[in-house]
């Protein structure tokens, strides 16, 4: 197509970037694992938090895994421009050879990466909704379909003409398929935490003082995932495009997914820690604290007695007045 970006700065740009993008991964990992491990924001390896010790695993995975690929990247890159620089085709030569060991590692890498981050949703989802496994259907059926499809391509690569491209009509249906699925995951699973945290506000917004934190959660959720979809609508529409810039989008895939992952649990710990330290620093007589520091607010109860007399059938009422009672979750 005339006038992209010619692939020999394209693999250049594309390592670049995702440098950059990984350094910003590293420091959030590191807040992230600050604040697991910090005794003043949780309690990590007790019966009561298993939740949370599942959640550093995968975190710990998918830092691994985003420097496996970055580190691919920059073996390859040495390789194509210094090692290959004068060989036949010159770097774009070796970068873009989809048969070689290193670029089929690198792309299974992504994928397992890709169905990771969507299998981390998966189960923020369940969780939500009370492990219920209903709710839940539709978007593992649709990771399955993820799974085979990526890596049906990460195989497909060993058997393509060495000068073959990822627009390839063999690959190209694959490849939408996986970018599509991982899309409609992205926004499924999304939809439906948001869905679940917003309803559960509405039934308490009657007992809730001020806005309530979910609704903060509930942003810090959007947000978040807003990252990550951005990025992989991007991607779709470039590759669909047969736009060679779809490389430098395609190679941050891999530490944008730990980063959405990472930075969504670091803001709702931070946010509960933010909230609890406010609550707790505060004594009102118009506010009860409950477990989950969600403040509720009074309401009155008005009690009657009623009394019957058996012997004569006479019943009197005695009021015996109004009378606070808090509502907080056991």
């Amino acid at each position: 197509m005339p006038g992209q970006l010619s692939l020999v700065k394209t693999f250049l740009l594309a390592a670049w970037v995702e440098a950059i993008v990984y350094g910003f991964l590293c420091c959030i990992f590191g807040a992230t694992m600050f604040v697991y491990f910090s005794p003043k924001y949780s309690r990590v390896g007790t019966k009561r938090d298993i939740h949370t010790t599942s959640m550093i695993m995968v975190s710990g995975v998918m830092f691994f895994m985003a420097t496996f690929h970055l580190a691919m990247n920059g073996f390859r890159l040495i390789r194509g421009y210094a090692d290959f620089r004068d060989a036949d085709g010159g770097p774009v030569a070796y970068i873009g050879n989809l048969r070689r060991w290193d670029h089929i590692l690198k792309d299974t890498i992504y994928a397992t990466q890709e169905n990771l981050g969507s299998a981390a949703a998966i189960y923020r989802t369940w969780t939500l909704w009370s492990y219920n496994w209903k709710i839940i259907v539709l978007p593992s059926i649709m990771l399955m379909i993820n799974i085979v499809a990526g890596y049906i391509v990460c195989g497909t690569y060993s058997s393509v003409d060495p000068t073959a491209t990822v627009f390839l009509p063999r690959l190209n249906t694959w490849i939408k398929i996986f970018y599509s699925m991982a899309v409609a995951l992205n926004i499924i699973t999304t939809g439906l935490m948001a869905w679940r945290i917003y309803s559960t506000h509405m039934k308490s917004a009657n007992y809730n003082v001020g806005r309530g934190r979910l609704i903060s959660i509930l942003r810090i959720l959007i947000e978040s995932a807003a990252l990550q979809l951005i990025v992989e609508i991007v991607l779709l529409a470039l590759y669909c495009s047969d736009i060679n810039a779809q490389y430098i989008l395609l190679e941050s895939v891999t530490s944008v997914v730990a980063i959405t992952f990472n930075t969504i649990t670091l803001r709702i710990k931070l946010d509960t820690y933010a909230e609890d330290h406010k609550y707790s620093q505060k004594s009102s007589g118009h506010q009860v604290q409950t477990i989950g520091s969600i403040p509720m607010k009074r309401i009155q109860v008005n009690i009657n007695h009623e009394t019957v007399d058996n012997n004569d059938d006479r019943s009197f009422n005695s009021h015996l007045g109004d009378r606070e009672a808090a509502i907080g979750k056991a």
